[in-house]
């Protein structure tokens, strides 16, 4: 995303200021997926919709800027939750929660930094009517008043929630995206740069934020690598997801031991792996030679 102050810069961004750029890394502009828009059109970026709204009586200048879930963005969440759905007809409670939480945390995770609160009591609702058409199939020849004292209650002790779906004999429930807390994105001040050594500090204490995230095992690997991914040499904490990387692959007899872990960004564990599989094809086809 390049944002300027008007229609001409935007046009000189994109002819003559981006594709040197980009080619010192390698990289080209796609013209099939570039496009110039002004802010009150909005834009989707990484499943956000970025819009700048029309606000006269609520703001200074008139206009507020949004980030949300995007339309497309919700729409794919709820066909592959509908999949799932689907896919669990017949299986028992236990079996829906162990399949749908992890999706629901995944996804409240990923919007909680953005204006995400309408969403999620939508999301929230319309998992609501699809637990209830779960409970109809399994129970269809009893009434409706038992099938919801069957499967809701509330089962979750610290919200004040009489309709949580789950399992009153285990005590275990589906999740509520409405649960997840939005933390709002704190603005960087005046014209902080992070490339001011002078502000070292400053930046780093705005990244910390994140590793509320991270399990105490998972801070001391980083600690051990100074916060830096070993595979892109950038910072662990840039907002990308983190996964654990055993530099000995456990198929080839490498060990769980800090020693043989290192937290990496999600895309730089995915080339690693990429790079390494097609080093085995190729020592294959060489052994297949011989």
């Amino acid at each position: 995303m390049v944002f300027c102050e008007s229609q001409e810069d935007a046009k000189r961004v994109k002819e003559e200021v981006l594709p040197p750029w980009l080619a010192e890394r390698g990289l080209t502009l796609s013209e099939e997926k570039t496009r110039i828009v002004h802010l009150t059109e909005g834009f989707d970026f990484l499943g956000c919709n970025v819009k700048h709204y029309h606000t006269p009586q609520t703001t200074r200048t008139g206009f507020k800027l949004l980030i949300k879930p995007s339309k497309k963005a919700i729409s794919r969440k709820r066909g592959e939750l509908r999949e799932v759905w689907l896919g669990l007809k017949g299986h028992n409670i236990e079996a829906v929660l162990a399949k749908l939480n992890p999706i629901i945390r995944g996804w409240a995770d990923y919007y909680h930094t953005v204006v995400s609160s309408k969403v999620f009591l939508t999301m929230d609702n319309w998992m609501h009517t699809r637990a209830r058409r779960y409970a109809k199939h399994m129970h269809p020849t009893k009434p409706a008043r038992w099938r919801s004292q069957r499967y809701f209650g509330k089962l979750n002790q610290d919200r004040g929630d009489n309709w949580v779906f789950g399992n009153k004999q285990s005590g275990r429930y589906l999740l509520k995206f409405s649960w997840t807390k939005i933390v709002r994105h704190v603005l960087v001040k005046g014209t902080a740069s992070p490339d001011d050594p002078s502000l070292r500090e400053y930046w780093w204490e705005r990244k910390r934020v994140n590793i509320r995230h991270l399990s105490p095992s998972d801070v001391r690997l980083a600690d051990s690598q100074d916060w830096t991914c070993s595979i892109c040499g950038m910072h662990l904490m840039n907002g990308e997801e983190l996964h654990r990387h055993h530099k000995v692959p456990k198929g080839k007899g490498g060990s769980d031991a800090s020693s043989n872990r290192e937290l990496v960004h999600l895309f730089c564990h995915q080339q690693r792996h990429a790079i390494l599989r097609k080093k085995d094809r190729a020592s294959a086809g060489d052994e297949q030679m011989d």
